[in-house]
């Protein structure tokens, strides 16, 4: 192995807390002068722009969403909304307890790392100053790539940006949206690490993976090392 994938979260983070983001919606329904349950049922609604670009900003994405329900918002609401949802996903980026230490142990082993988020624009806007911004060699966005997993050719970007062959990566992911069944199909190595105490969201993996799977983040040094040596 030359190289590692990881989602962000549910696999560098801790389980995210769905109660926080609902609670954001309502906030940001009220900043805006919407209905909270047609606002937040909107905003879903529009994952595809959000998740692939077609809005470019946080502010986009609540002004598309106010398009959607024909409700006309001022240039400052909207911007009071949008740093709702910022706030809220700086809170749920931090890290697992041994994300940090595991990402500086695979660099201490040589190996390149990536990142693949099916994400809106909040997270490249707030990545810079997270604790993985230093830790994770080639980090790709869905919202800037234009694409989101379990696209093959996303997968296949970041083998490109590493700079190594897909069956020589490994890919890491708590199995949301088929992206573990997406890595797999272009030849990477995957795993699956659980998140105990959640229920398996919506279009997940998680019951049905009958592959590798890991509790930890700390496990993956010795597992890939292990593989390599022909241990495991």
């Amino acid at each position: 192995m030359r190289a590692v994938v990881f989602d962000l979260f549910n696999t560098l983070t801790p389980p995210v807390d769905d109660a926080a983001f609902k609670t954001a919606r309502i906030e940001m329904a009220r900043a805006v002068g919407a209905d909270p349950d047609a606002f937040s049922h909107a905003w879903s609604a529009s994952w595809r722009e959000r998740y692939d670009g077609t809005f470019p900003t946080v502010q986009a994405c609540v002004r598309g969403v106010c398009e959607a329900l024909g409700a006309h918002a001022e240039e400052a609401a909207i911007e009071e909304a949008s740093q709702i949802r910022i706030d809220c996903a700086r809170r749920a980026v931090r890290p697992r307890a041994d994300a940090v230490a595991t990402l500086a142990r695979l660099r201490g082993l040589g190996l390149r790392t990536a990142l693949i988020s099916n994400c809106i624009p909040e997270i490249p806007l707030i990545w810079p100053a997270t604790p993985y911004a230093g830790a994770i060699d080639e980090p790709l966005f869905s919202c800037e790539e234009g694409l989101t997993k379990p696209d093959p050719a996303i997968y296949l970007r970041a083998c490109e940006r590493l700079r190594v062959d897909p069956t020589d990566c490994v890919f890491v992911g708590d199995g949301a949206q088929g992206e573990l069944s997406g890595a797999q199909r272009v030849g990477m190595h995957t795993i699956l690490i659980t998140t105990p105490g959640r229920t398996a969201p919506k279009f997940s993996e998680q019951d049905s993976w009958r592959g590798e799977a890991i509790d930890a983040l700390s496990e993956l040094p010795g597992l890939i090392t292990g593989a390599v040596t022909g241990d495991v």
